[in-house]
Order: C-alpha cells, then structure tokens, then sequence
C-alpha cells in the first residue's frame, strides 16, 4: 500500500511538473511568435484643472503586442526635449495639439510626427523651426483648449497645429474620459444665451488616480494586474474567456454615433459643441499672435476596409454607415470659422494600399507618423506660399 501511494505522489509530482513544462513553453512561444501583454507606464497623473496629464519629469517603458518604447516626460510634463518658453530670435514655433496619436502612442519619441514635422520643415533650410508636442492621451478638443490656455500659450507660438481624430466628439461630450484614462474631466455646456461655459472643476479625484487607493486594494487584484502585465498566455486566456462579454450595444452606439447615417439631435449637438470649442481655441490662439490649423486624423476603419468589416461582424454592428461622416461634419464647422483644415484620409488611403500605416491596436506606427508629417508639413508650406487654403 505505501509503495502504491509513492508511486500515485510520483505520478501527481510528474504530471504537475510535465504542466508547469507545458505552460511555460506555452508562454515562451506565445511571447515570440504572438505576444499579448501591455503595460502602461505611469507618466500620467490625476490634474484638478484638466483631469490629468503628463506627471513632469517622469519615465517608463510603454510595452505592447507590436512595441516597446520608452515614455519619457520633461519638467514642463511634455513628451519631448526641453524649450525655452521665451522663443529664441528668428526662430519659427510650432506646437502640436491633440491626443495619443500626437502624443505618440507606441512609438520613439524621434519618430513621433512632432519630431518627423520639424525634419521636413528644417529640409528646407529652416534650421530655427520647432516643432513642440503638446499631445496628451485621452484628451478631446476641450482639453487640449484648456491645456493651451494653461501653457501652449507662453511657449510664444507662430502655428497652433489641432489634430482632430475621430472620437474627440464622444471626449467633447463626456464628463469622464472615454479611453484608457479612467475618472472625470472637465467639460464645455451651452448656457441658455447659447454660450459655452467650463464645467466640472475642480475635476473630483477617483481611485483610478489614487496610489494610496490602490495599495489597499486585495492580494487578488494586485496579482492579476501582474499576470495581465508579465503573462502572454493568462491575457490570451482572459480574452477567449471574456469575448462574449463585449457589450455589443455600447459598440452600437459609438459607431452609429461617429458614422451612423440618419439624424440624431445629440449627434447634431456634439458637433456644434465642437466647432465652438475649436471657435475659442483660434480665438486664443489668435490672442497669441499665432495661426491655428486643424488637422483630421483618419480612424483605421477609415483607411483600411478590411478592419471595418472585421469589427462590424466582431460587434455585430447593424444599420447603415457612412465612414465619411465625420470628415465633411468637421469640414463644415472648419468653414463656419474660417479654420484651415487638413484631411489627411484620402492620401492615407491612398498609401495604406501598399504599406501599413497602423499598428492592429488602430494607432499610427512610425510610417504613419512618417506619411502624416509629410503631409502635415506640405499642407504649411503651401499656406507660407499664399497658395494653400
């Protein structure tokens, strides 16, 4: 009897072993050949004036299926080098506005289009260019507004560049952030003069943004953020376990919101809240002796087919869409307050044919960054001709 329990222990012992074996060769290959994990550094943190932004003078190392990058922050909570805020004699300023794709979501901070923009304008023998990233993840065009009032405007800019991507709508109607930013935000409402007014200050903390918070939080949640941030295998097992979870009808409404066709009154709204936010922001920019240009960022279902059938048959997306709404909405509001607009879409388009210009996660990579900078920067140098619109 006691020989067979040692032998029944030695077989428990192997075949426990023969699975951690399995499991760990899993988790190699996986790690190779498809790797799941992300990790987000925390170069952000809680803003009562602007629902967060860049925690200055802070680093970490941003990793995902696709990249693995370092995030580095300067002491004016920029992801960029150093500026004087007193521009040097002679010397052209450019600062950049907009979300994680100026911000360069994924990519080195050299192949972010901010530091790609200032390469092509200093071709032309402007060695005094500089081109300044102001972008911050998660924000929408009330934010950037309120971070340029806040700082953008002592940089002494000639050109304030907007970038305008697709959910910066959703950002513009929200009180809380919409992606991964979790807590509130400050939002802009119409009054009954038909004004916008600044709500939501001081923004109200979360424990999203609270160390104090999560430090009480059990052994449990502790441990599955680290599985979620080391292990391939358990954030591929999570997803196969969670994939009939999505809910369809939130994804429902975000897409028929962006692109649905037919009228919508709160659709409607969001776009006139937005174009009077962007109305403000050349009005101080204006103030600052400078130009603003707007720039509109194509969705990846914009720009590849492919990816948006995926995700309609992924979400079971129903009813008609125009993927170009949003295009001619943000163009007529642009018209409405004499703001140059650049779409980049149909040159984006155009590429993505025979190059990618996304990473799957729907960032740019740095050939996307690379081909909107180019454009970026010709759609300048025709408005410094007099020939551009």
């Amino acid at each position: 009897m006691q020989e067979r329990a040692v032998l029944k222990s030695a077989k428990i012992a192997l075949g426990l072993v023969s699975l951690c074996v399995s499991l760990l060769v899993a988790e190699v290959l996986l790690s190779w050949l498809e790797p799941q994990v992300n990790r987000r550094p925390e170069v952000w943190h809680f803003d009562a004036h602007l629902g967060w932004k860049h925690l200055p003078s802070s680093s970490g190392w941003m990793v995902g299926p696709e990249y693995e990058v370092e995030m580095r922050i300067n002491k004016e909570g920029l992801r960029d080098q150093m500026y004087a805020r007193e521009k040097a004699p002679a010397a052209q300023r450019i600062l950049l506005f907009g979300d994680s794709f100026v911000e360069g979501w994924g990519v080195r901070v050299e192949d972010s289009i901010a530091k790609k923009l200032e390469e092509q304008l200093r071709q032309d023998g402007q060695d005094r260019v500089e081109v300044i990233n102001f972008g911050v993840a998660g924000y929408g065009s009330d934010q950037e507004l309120l971070f340029f009032e806040e700082l953008g405007s002592q940089f002494e800019p000639d050109q304030v560049v907007v970038f305008f991507y697709v959910n910066d709508l959703i950002n513009n109607m929200s009180k809380q952030g919409i992606g991964a930013e979790r807590g509130y935000k400050p939002y802009f409402r119409f009054d009954r003069m038909g004004r916008l007014q600044l709500a939501g200050t001081p923004v109200k903390k979360v424990p999203f943004w609270d160390k104090s918070a999560w430090q009480e939080q059990p052994w449990t949640r502790h441990f599955e953020k680290y599985l979620h941030e080391n292990w391939h295998l358990y954030v591929l097992l999570n997803k196969a376990l969670t994939a009939a979870e999505l809910d369809t009808g939130q994804r429902q409404k975000f897409y028929q919101a962006l692109y649905g066709v037919g009228s919508d009154s709160n659709v409607f709204k969001a776009w006139e809240l937005t174009g009077s936010l962007l109305q403000i922001f050349q009005t101080q920019v204006e103030k600052a002796g400078a130009e603003l240009v707007l720039v509109y960022v194509p969705a990846i279902v914009q720009v590849e087919e492919e990816n948006w059938q995926t995700k309609r048959d992924l979400f079971g997306l129903i009813g008609e869409f125009d993927l170009q709404r949003p295009n001619w909405q943000l163009k007529r509001q642009a018209a409405r307050y004499d703001i140059p607009l650049l779409d980049l879409s149909e040159e984006f388009i155009k590429k993505a044919q025979d190059s990618e210009l996304y990473f799957r996660e729907s960032h740019w990579n740095p050939q996307g960054h690379a081909l909107a900078a180019r454009l970026v920067a010709d759609f300048l140098r025709q408005r410094a001709e007099g020939q551009g619109p």
